[in-house]
């Protein structure tokens, strides 16, 4: 096939050492070892994406099998191999060699396959010194066929050689690792990338700016594949591959715009944020890019805060020093601190650029709050988000005034509460709402969630811990009337449950209901008997746990749900 018919990344894949840039390390070992005539019977070639894996186990292969091989053993100044002209190089190049099979373990993951080459490993090669074995994606390999592999790879025919590359060296078995020779492949470095991305613009002509290569690079991330494939399609919609272009086919914005959209966010007012939002069509733009540079355009803040140039922005660094002298420290770590809490919702939410909007909005607002009241902002996620379990429990048909005075009291109960190392009792009380204070009788109102309704005889028991720190915050005469919401019923009972009151434990009830309740488990073997039909009545007896040893785990749960052990029985 023609090379003028061939994209880039197919045009300029490298065919011999010289061409594989990035990668001085391990292709100085893979030449030391052809110098030497010292072969491994399998390879490891792990590393990124697009950064030269499977090319380098190509070239290598070629070489293995050069004519040349011999001469550049006694001479390796004056001779190259692969030579690229003999007769296994270019059996390689047009990928008919009969002593190389490339497989992509993707499609090849079973027993069956593994056995196949097993199979065929054992025939010498027809026209090379070796037969040569490239496992590509060698990770998606199934781990029966790992385990079928095994003997081989330790001890291969002496005329074989594999070759496993992989993305992901995670998921190689340790028992095929320690059978392999591994050879790291990094990510390419910028300055090694953008010499040749300006090395195939000249030879290809085309008219490239250098601003643009570095923004390939940087979104390339070290994959020479990426960065290739990135240039050829900004080749293609426009005669130049300037900044502009490139940022158009991925989608992004210019960090010009970046830097004044957090300009306007620390300085100007929401309105002026929405209009400029609105005439720079930001909406356009990839929002989880937007997403990622703001965060960048704010750590360089930071950064400038304390003299220091993060090198991200140097075109915009007069104007970032502007904003980093107009706010402070607290208010730029405040910014990135909501940009990172809200960073889960963001990815998971399909309104990505309206939930982006609403932020920056946020940021704007929140800061020009927070200095008109002379102090930091204090931005957080929770100011914002509800809980629906608390708005469940809400009553929206209760008209009852509760004093802003006495909620107050009642937060400031229950922090105290939280101090008195009685986790369960403080988060009963946590959950609690004020319904409503009766200063005649200084009887204090509060409903807790029917769900705690279990908890009752835990309050009542436990008011000796409780009643003092109401005392404190109310007064010494106040009362307590505990109320608890009715359950939730099914569709049928909807109607009737509205008409039910919530079951309260009256002031004038607290202290007693213990002694009442407990009164019919004073005899031990005493059976109860409870309402039901007189086929299916049941009795209920106590049960003497008072032997701790044997009843551990009983002593356990009656150390935090005080109560009575029972054993209920079927009336026969």
């Amino acid at each position: 096939m023609n090379n003028q018919n061939l994209n880039l990344t197919r045009k300029w894949r490298s065919k011999n050492f010289d061409q594989v840039i990035g990668q001085d390390l391990s292709l100085r070992v893979l030449k030391n070892s052809l110098y030497k005539g010292h072969f491994f019977p399998v390879y490891l070639f792990s590393g990124q994406r697009g950064c030269g894996k499977t090319s380098t186990a190509r070239i290598f292969a070629s070489a293995l099998n050069c004519e040349q091989l011999e001469k550049f053993q006694t001479s390796p100044q004056k001779n190259v191999v692969p030579c690229l002209t003999c007769a296994s190089c270019v059996a390689m190049r047009t990928n008919q060699h009969p002593d190389f099979f490339e497989i992509d373990a993707a499609s090849h993951t079973g027993v069956d396959n593994i056995r196949q080459i097993i199979d065929a490993s054992s025939l010498m090669p027809l026209m090379g010194r070796k037969k040569i074995y490239l496992i590509d994606e060698a990770h998606m390999l199934s781990k029966a066929a790992f385990n079928a592999f095994l003997k081989i790879l330790e001890e291969p025919p002496p005329s074989v050689v594999f070759i496993l590359a992989t993305t992901d060296t995670e998921k190689i078995i340790d028992t095929v690792k320690s059978r392999c020779f591994q050879l790291f492949f990094k990510p390419v470095e910028s300055t090694t990338l953008f010499k040749h991305l300006h090395h195939v613009c000249q030879k290809e002509s085309i008219k490239c700016e250098d601003d643009a290569l570095n923004l390939i690079i940087r979104e390339a991330g070290g994959s020479v594949r990426d960065a290739l494939n990135m240039l050829e399609q900004v080749r293609f919609s426009s005669s130049v591959v300037s900044i502009d272009a490139v940022q158009k086919i991925l989608g992004h914005i210019g960090d010009n715009i970046l830097v004044r959209v957090v300009q306007h966010v620390v300085q100007s007012s929401p309105a002026t944020l929405l209009s400029f939002l609105k005439e720079q069509k930001i909406a356009t733009f990839s929002a989880s890019f937007i997403w990622r540079r703001l965060l960048e355009v704010l750590r360089a803040l930071l950064w400038l805060k304390n003299g220091v140039s993060s090198g991200t922005f140097e075109q915009h660094e007069s104007e970032l020093k502007a904003i980093a002298r107009s706010c402070s420290w607290d208010q730029l770590t405040s910014l990135m601190k909501m940009l990172y809490n809200n960073e889960l919702v963001f990815q998971r939410t399909t309104a990505q650029y309206e939930l982006l909007e609403m932020i920056l909005l946020r940021m704007c607002q929140g800061d020009k709050d927070d200095r008109s009241s002379g102090s930091t902002p204090n931005i957080s996620v929770s100011e914002h988000v509800v809980d629906d379990q608390l708005e469940e429990e809400c009553d929206e048909e209760d008209e009852d005034i509760i004093e802003d005075e006495e909620v107050m009291r009642w937060a400031s109960f229950v922090e105290a509460m939280k101090k008195l190392n009685k986790p369960l009792l403080s988060s009963i009380f946590v959950q609690a709402r004020v319904n409503k204070f009766d200063q005649a009788s200084s009887t204090l109102s509060v409903i807790f969630s029917h769900k705690h309704l279990f908890f009752k005889e835990l309050i009542i028991d436990m008011q000796d811990v409780w009643k003092p720190q109401l005392k404190k915050f109310f007064s010494e005469t106040i009362k307590l009337d505990v109320s608890f919401d009715t359950p939730p019923t099914t569709t049928q009972n909807n109607a009737e449950s509205k008409n039910k009151k919530s079951a309260v434990v009256q002031p004038h009830e607290i202290g007693k209901s213990k002694k009442v309740e407990s009164s019919s488990h004073t005899s031990a073997c005493r059976p109860t008997y409870q309402k039901g039909s007189s086929s299916q009545s049941k009795r209920l007896f106590s049960i003497d746990t008072s032997d701790e040893k044997k009843w551990k785990k009983t002593h356990l749960l009656l150390k935090y749900f005080p109560g009575t052990v029972s054993e209920i029985r079927e009336n026969k």
